[in-house]
This record gives structure tokens, sequence and C-alpha cells, in this order.
């Protein structure tokens, strides 16, 4: 990566040559942080608003300690980037509202829980400022931009409200970021052509290394980029559910080896390598819970969702086999080491981790089971299945990631 000095700068002037800032992102958590200090080092003058006083203080003071790689050093880096707990600071002073607030699961009429970011719309439809560009990048439940959040929006004239969510990892986001995410696409649903140029404007000027791959900026409307953000999550569910039920005929089958069938099949310019390799199932905040709402949202408009029903039913069937497999090997105690939600990462989350979903299955059957990580991990473990396990903590994960190259379970 080029030092700050030597990166090329957007033309902020062309922006908002009046406001104080040209954008302000709204939740600036682990994943909203990293997306505005990704934004500040192009050259953006960037406001970050969160609820927290005394987050916001370590923040301007960049006193902030993150686990998540390359953050702290961002935001030592940063020069144009200010922090508030001034909803009404930040928006009204920026010519771009991006919106990165939690919408996680509660198994509702839309799946997600949209509360707070319902709120923060309804709080700037009071302030009803105009001409200014709303991005929620919040994964969404298809429908929500036309349904709900332009309704919320009634009193702002001349706002457009549009949809940029990111394929980021918890562990890589700055990375993520830079390089468009996993796997080289920016989705942008815009809901004109202006906010399509400057989204995309923005996205195109982000710096890469030279060995970071091309990025792909896709504009759409806002409705088609709700379904895509789904669909793009589960079409990668489904490879990995296919190459792990490949993988298990194999196992039954006398002289067939899973490796050397998914190597061939990642040789298929059709299929590709990426979520091909057997292994785990698949965990983490967002591959289950956006396969579920695809399949919720497909159900409601009168289309059956066989494919991601079947994906999320053999998820769980393997398992099941791994958990049998793991049985047969007749031992007294098992040990499961790397146990967060993909392999090697670097912060603590066990969303769903396929490897414990095993290791619980073991301990329930009634063998001893040893769970080795570091000791956040083991935290995050404990809080969530307490003495189910027993505990051991170490300083270097033995990791999966090298018999994985997908970097998925």
């Amino acid at each position: 990566m080029a030092s700050q000095a030597l990166l090329p700068r957007l033309k902020v002037e062309a922006l908002s040559p009046q406001l104080k800032y040209d954008c302000c992102v709204v939740g600036i958590g682990r994943l909203g942080l990293c997306f505005a200090l990704t934004l500040e080092r192009i050259g953006l003058r960037v406001c970050g608003v969160d609820v927290n006083p005394d987050y916001i203080s370590k923040v301007n003071e960049k006193s902030l300690k993150s686990d998540e790689p390359g953050l702290e050093q961002a935001l030592q880096e940063s020069s144009n980037f200010h922090g508030t707990t001034s909803l009404t600071t930040g928006v009204q002073n920026s010519r771009i509202i991006f919106i990165l607030v939690p919408t996680p699961t509660d198994g509702g009429k839309y799946y997600y829980d949209h509360n707070i970011l319902s709120n923060v719309l309804v709080q700037i439809n009071n302030l009803e400022v105009s001409d200014k560009l709303i991005v929620v990048n919040s994964t969404l439940f298809p429908g929500y931009i036309r349904r709900i959040g332009k309704t919320l929006l009634r009193n702002c004239s001349g706002c457009t409200l549009n949809y940029n969510p990111a394929f980021v990892a918890q562990g890589d986001v700055m990375v993520g970021y830079r390089t468009g995410g996993w796997f080289g696409m920016v989705l942008i649903g815009a809901e004109d052509e202006e906010a399509k140029k400057i989204l995309s404007s923005i996205y195109q000027r982000i710096p890469r290394a030279e060995n970071d791959a091309d990025v792909s900026v896709c504009c759409m409307s806002p409705e088609s980029a709700e379904i895509c953000k789904l669909a793009s999550n589960c079409f990668r569910t489904t490879k990995i559910s296919f190459a792990n039920m490949i993988g298990d005929i194999a196992d039954r089958s006398e002289g067939a080896n899973k490796f050397d069938i998914c190597d061939a099949l990642k040789c298929d310019r059709s299929i590709g390598p990426i979520c091909m390799t057997p292994g785990y199932g698949y965990g983490g905040p967002c591959y289950p819970r956006d396969n579920k709402a695809l399949a919720i949202y497909a159900k409601a408009i009168g289309i059956e969702p066989l494919i991601p029903v079947a994906t999320d039913s053999y998820n769980d069937i393997h398992h099941e086999i791994m958990t049998e497999v793991q049985e047969k090997l007749n031992k007294e105690a098992y040990e499961f080491h790397d146990v967060t939600y993909k392999p090697g990462c670097s912060v603590p989350m066990i969303d769903k981790s396929p490897k414990l979903e095993v290791a619980r299955a073991l301990a329930k059957k009634g063998y001893k089971v040893k769970i080795i990580d570091k000791f956040p991990v083991i935290m995050e473990v404990m809080k969530e299945y307490g003495d189910l396990f027993e505990y051991e903590t170490c300083t270097v994960n033995t990791t999966y990631a090298s018999k994985n190259p997908n970097g998925v379970y």
C-alpha cells in the first residue's frame, strides 16, 4: 500500500464545497470505522457518528485499541476524520450519509431487525435535510428501501436513498474494503444517475496494491441490489454444501479421493475454485442468515426456495456426518483448535462456528471435548457453552486455513 501522502486525492470541492465534511458514516463500530478510515485515505473529509461518547473520545484521541488488523494504524495515520455523537452535526455538514448500523436477525416478518436503521432514518427525516445522498450499507431484507426507507424520509426533499452493502469479513475488514471485498465486487443500488456516478467514482479511487485483482463496480436499482447481496452469499453457501456433499460421497466410495475430485472441479471454468474445497460446513455472521433471508423472501412472493433450503439442510447434515466420522475414531477425548467461524480469524468471533457445532454434538454424546485456542476466543466459547467443554489457551493457533485455501469451512 502506498503511503498516504502519495495516494490520489478525490476532488472534494466537486462534492461539497460549502460543507465541513464530504461524507459522514453513521455507526462507526468495527465495520463502520474501517469504512470511514478507508474513505478518509482517498482524500475525503469524513465525520463518524456513534452513540457512545467514551468510544468517540478514544477515536478522536486516536487511543482506540482494536484487534482488527490495520485499523489502529489507519486511525493513527488519519488527518481528515472526526468522530461525534451528534447525528445532526454529521448529517447537516455532509453531502453523503453512509449508514452502517446493526441489522441483527430477529426471525420476524422481515427476518432482519431494521429498528436501529429505521430510527436513524426517522431522525434524519426530522432534520428535514435536502439534496443529500443517503446510502444504507447494512444488510437489508429485500423491499426495505422502497417500502419503508423511502417512506421514512418523506420530508427530505431532493434526497436519494441508495443501497451499498459490503462484502467484507471481520478479521480482514480493512483489506476487504480496499479490494472491494473477498470476491472483487462492489455492489451499488443507486436511485438515480448522480448517485451512481458519485458512489462509483469513490470506489474507483480506493487505492489497491499492485497484486490486488480488479474490482467490478456493479450498479443497479436499490431493489435489485437488495436481492443481489443475498444471492451472492447464497450462491457461495450452495457451492460449499455441494463440495461437502461430493466429499461425503467420495469418503464412502472405495478408491475415491474427495480432494482430487474437487481440485478437478475447480479447474472447470464454469465452476471455479472459490468455495470448492471439502471440509467443515459454513458459519459466521452472514452466510447462514443471508441464506435463510433469501428463502423467506422468495416464499413471501410465491417462489419456492428449494435451493437455499437444500443448502441449509445439507450444511446441517454435513455437521452430523463429520460428527459420525469423529466418533468412528474411537477416541477417549477430542481436541478442537482454531474454532472461530472461519479458519485463522484474527478476531474472536464464533458465530455458528462449524467446528463448534461438531464439538458440541460430540460433547452432548458424552465424549470429553477440549477447545484449544487463544484466550479471547476461549472466553467467547465459554460465554456460549459454559462447562460443556474443557479449555486450554494457546498463543498461536494450529490453523485449518492451509488445508482450506478458500478461507471458509
